[in-house]
């Protein structure tokens, strides 16, 4: 009995504290100059009403491990206990920091595969540039192995023109 009750009071901690994800990630993005790409790269370059709701970060470092524990040992630290793990993703090169509580995703941190196209912004974070992300989701579009993400990315690329045609001045 006394056992779940501490689990419990664990999982009311990680609820009421879970507001200190974002900027903890961002923080270790920031210093060890990672770039984001994904959802939340594609939101900052949009209106928000072409915004897509996301809950992860997706980030590439050149040591994906070593960036994923970083993560991993900030949120723990801030939330005050062993909160978060790092999973191997199914991908080589990629590192899944998760929630203990809900099992879900916080970051998927990912070693690059050549240059990736991104731009500083004034907060400190790198950003993957539009023209970056467009070029990948139509390289997945191409790809018949990635054919369960086509309906979800052909809908970004949507966005990602409409943008472009009504609201984009140029590419910071």
């Amino acid at each position: 009995m006394v056992k779940k009750k501490n689990q419990l009071r664990k999982k009311n901690e990680y609820y009421l504290r879970k507001s200190l994800i974002a900027p903890t990630v961002l923080s270790v993005l920031r210093k060890t100059k990672g770039i984001l790409h994904g959802g939340r790269a594609l939101n900052i370059h949009m209106p928000p009403h072409l915004d897509r709701h996301t809950t992860d970060f997706d980030m590439y470092a050149k040591k994906a491990k070593e960036r994923a524990r970083e993560i991993e040992k900030a949120l723990d630290k801030k939330f005050g206990g062993d909160y978060f793990r790092v999973e191997e993703g199914t991908h080589k090169g990629t590192f899944k920091v998760k929630s203990n509580v809900t099992g879900n995703v916080i970051a998927d941190v990912t070693t690059p595969k050549g240059r990736i196209i991104h731009k500083t912004t004034l907060d400190g974070i790198n950003y993957a540039k539009l023209s970056y992300i467009k070029r990948k989701l139509q390289g997945i579009l191409r790809d018949k192995t990635k054919e369960f993400r086509h309906a979800k990315d052909r809908e970004t690329l949507q966005r990602i023109k409409i943008y472009e045609r009504l609201y984009k001045q140029s590419e910071w």
